[in-house]
């Protein structure tokens, strides 16, 4: 999904039209294209135009503002968050074009080269909501999806096709909210928490340590029934 505002759209028979303002035309061109980021920027300037919801039913389901969904567009599957749902009015009849809009969540894969050394300690279900905005027709949906705090998950017995989230990314400025330096820190080292990685508890210092920092395997840390860290065993 691109984040680009293009005012112009090129429609199928081959004339151009540029939309400044809501209007019928508008409407059903903008519809017809299936530009619907367009149709909504342009719904925003009339409200009288558009009608606002905190929930819709689509399949037996209830979403609600504040959810999480995966959606389906152009047969590209992305997680996002509803922020909100909304119904433009014709103006020619009764009838009304529902849109969901959404905001993208982005995975480790998607942040910018300059956090590479970072990205080990970010998880591979861990997602990070982002600026960009979209508008989407509501049969994109096509389920609800479970995406908890950190501090949640960690306690979260079943975590397939469950996902976590502990800082907003600007696609932008390429900028973490909270920054990196603020995430909770694991281990002598300090660096972020990540569940992916393996782990042994020190005894001594009461903190889970990296098994790459004590040059440890998971086969050798079985084996062990007290432990205590290289920092604490040199104190």
């Amino acid at each position: 999904m691109s984040g680009q505002d293009d005012p112009d759209y090129e429609p199928a028979n081959g004339r151009k039209f540029t939309f400044k303002e809501f209007s019928q035309d508008a409407l059903e061109q903008l519809a017809i294209a299936k530009n619907f980021d367009k149709l909504y920027k342009l719904a925003e300037k009339a409200p009288q135009h558009t009608l606002t919801y905190d929930k819709l039913k689509f399949n037996d389901e209830i979403y609600k503002t504040g959810e999480s969904i995966l959606i389906n567009v152009k047969n590209y599957e992305f997680i996002a968050t509803i922020k909100k749902i909304i119904s433009i009015k014709s103006q020619k009849n009764d009838q009304e074009l529902p849109l969901v809009i959404i905001n993208l969540y982005c995975n480790k894969d998607k942040i910018a080269s300059q956090y590479q050394e970072q990205k080990e300690y970010m998880g591979m279900s861990e997602l990070f909501l982002t600026e960009e905005e979209h508008a989407i027709l509501v049969d994109a949906i096509q389920s609800k999806v479970l995406v908890l705090k950190y501090e949640d998950y960690e306690q979260y017995e079943f975590k397939d096709a469950v996902y976590f989230t502990r800082a907003f990314y600007n696609t932008k400025s390429e900028e973490f909210l909270p920054e990196i330096s603020k995430w909770p820190k694991v281990c002598y080292c300090k660096k972020p928490q990540n569940p992916d990685l393996p782990y042994v508890f020190c005894d001594m210092c009461n903190q889970w340590i990296h098994l790459k920092c004590e040059g440890l395997t998971e086969e050798q840390v079985q084996s062990i029934e007290s432990f205590i860290c290289t920092y604490c065993k040199g104190k």
